[in-house]
């Protein structure tokens, strides 16, 4: 009973202690609870100490919830580091807590948190243990709280179901997912028909958006309080506006891309025509948000300005993947009627950068030239030099390397030794060796004439003959005289 009256203190005390960390004031001192639990629920060796250790790790369970909104990454070390088998169980009751808020920032604590950059091992850990289960249930929760983020998930994970994906994104109208899920499975018509629908819905949401902060600025405009308050608001809710629609283009342009070298696109069409696809779409949108009832230029300008910035991305990711002659063309062609104010900034950028890569490559090409010329010259002098030899070897062995100096001495080197320079050495000029080769010429025509070898005198000769010949050239070859 006695041990029984300790163990409930221990955990008691383990309790308020935790609750003491989490009441604080001080943000930094609350995150100090869990560098004092992993400590509290890994010390002791001994048996008593194990069994409060446990009880310890049973208190923290139920606290798990606080600890997640304090800090989930931390509260996702702590469960790599404790309760990586029960990791199924935990989150199955973290769903049923706050409409799977507590849930859904665990997860992404796990996936897309700092825990990879905290603790490594843990992280690897967690992530082993997710099935596609929890995948399905963290992007089902995403879908709740952050369907902005779904498409960055989708484009960066290959962990959840295909199907069930596609079926969640267009049941909860998410277009750019839906669409980045129609390309996978193949509808890349789908997909780029479904993301243009969608951006023009988002044009016209953000032209109702400047119609309104207009007419409330025309109404409200003697009340500066008031109407300093309104212009914050309204720019607020227009620049969330403006990145949802700019986010949708990127996932539009992402399309194009992935799909550039495709030979059957919208319509059969070729790959860069995804490209003028969306030009087009975003150079009718002039017209087509135009409020003939209207006449205000603020409008007018605020409209024209946006699509300005939208036209400008469109562009600069069209450049590297769209030839400058087709994109001119196409230009030119469609719009010839228009002024072509929102294209004079993005066409004079493009060639100048046309321009700046021309002379890159002429001039790559011209040192190109230059280094070839130089290597034939070199290697022409090269073949052409020659060594004034002096002197060469009356005899060598086999395997020996003679080399000229450039006083025209040669040396011998065999086997590592090097021979002919060292005193003693027999050397034989070349005039030696032109009087001895005449000397055996000489014998060989006074023989002849003897007639020494009777009918075999013929061959004794020819042998005579290609002896002298032979010997001769052997002590020609090694003077090497020309290199």
């Amino acid at each position: 009973l006695d041990r029984q009256d300790m163990s409930d203190k221990c955990q008691h005390h383990f309790n308020r202690s935790i609750d003491c960390y989490l009441i604080d004031n001080d943000e930094e001192f609350r995150k100090g609870v869990f560098a004092y639990v992993m400590k509290e629920c890994s010390s002791g060796n001994n048996n008593e100490a194990s069994s409060s250790s446990r009880y310890f790790r049973g208190i923290v369970l139920r606290r798990l919830p606080e600890l997640i909104k304090l800090d989930a990454d931390h509260a996702a070390q702590l469960v790599g580091e404790m309760f990586v088998g029960k990791l199924n169980m935990i989150i199955s009751s973290l769903e049923k807590m706050d409409s799977g808020r507590v849930a859904y920032s665990f997860l992404d604590a796990v996936i897309f948190g700092k825990l990879s950059k905290m603790d490594t091992v843990a992280s690897q850990e967690l992530l082993a243990n997710l099935t596609s289960n929890h995948h399905h249930k963290y992007l089902t929760l995403m879908a709740n709280f952050q369907p902005d983020r779904v498409y960055q998930y989708l484009s960066t994970n290959q962990s959840y179901r295909l199907k069930d994906a596609l079926e969640l994104c267009q049941k909860r109208k998410i277009a750019d997912a839906s669409a980045y899920l129609l390309e996978r499975m193949g509808d890349v018509s789908g997909a780029l028909q479904l993301m243009l629908q969608t951006l023009d819905t988002r044009l016209v949401t953000l032209r109702n958006i400047f119609l309104e902060n207009d007419a409330k600025s025309q109404s409200f405009g003697s009340r500066r309080a008031f109407n300093s308050k309104l212009s914050t608001l309204q720019n607020e809710v227009t620049e969330k506006e403006k990145n949802s629609l700019k986010q949708i283009l990127s996932a539009v342009l992402d399309l194009c891309e992935r799909n550039k070298n495709d030979h059957v696109t919208l319509e059969n069409e070729r790959g860069p025509l995804l490209w003028f696809h969306v030009l087009d779409r975003l150079v009718n949108a002039k017209s087509m948000l135009r409020d003939p009832k209207d006449s205000s230029q603020h409008l007018s300008a605020s409209i024209s300005t946006m699509l300005s910035e939208l036209l400008l991305m469109t562009m600069q990711r069209m450049m590297p993947n769209v030839s400058l002659y087709d994109l001119l063309h196409k230009i030119t062609k469609d719009h010839a009627q228009s002024d072509l104010g929102e294209f004079r900034e993005m066409l004079v950028s493009m060639l100048k950068t046309y321009s700046s890569e021309l002379d890159v490559c002429s001039n790559a090409v011209d040192v190109m030239y230059h280094d070839i010329s130089h290597m034939s010259m070199e290697k022409k002098r090269l073949k052409v030099q020659g060594s004034l030899v002096q002197e060469c070897p009356e005899r060598m062995t086999n395997h020996a390397v003679v080399t000229v100096t450039p006083s025209g001495k040669w040396e011998a080197v065999n086997q590592g030794n090097a021979l002919g320079t060292q005193p003693g050495s027999r050397r034989m000029s070349a005039r030696h060796a032109a009087s001895v080769l005449k000397n055996r010429r000489r014998k060989h025509s006074s023989a002849m004439k003897r007639g020494i070898g009777g009918g075999s005198g013929g061959n004794g000769g020819k042998l005579s003959l290609m002896t002298a010949f032979e010997g001769a050239s052997s002590m020609m070859d090694s003077d090497h005289h020309l290199v």
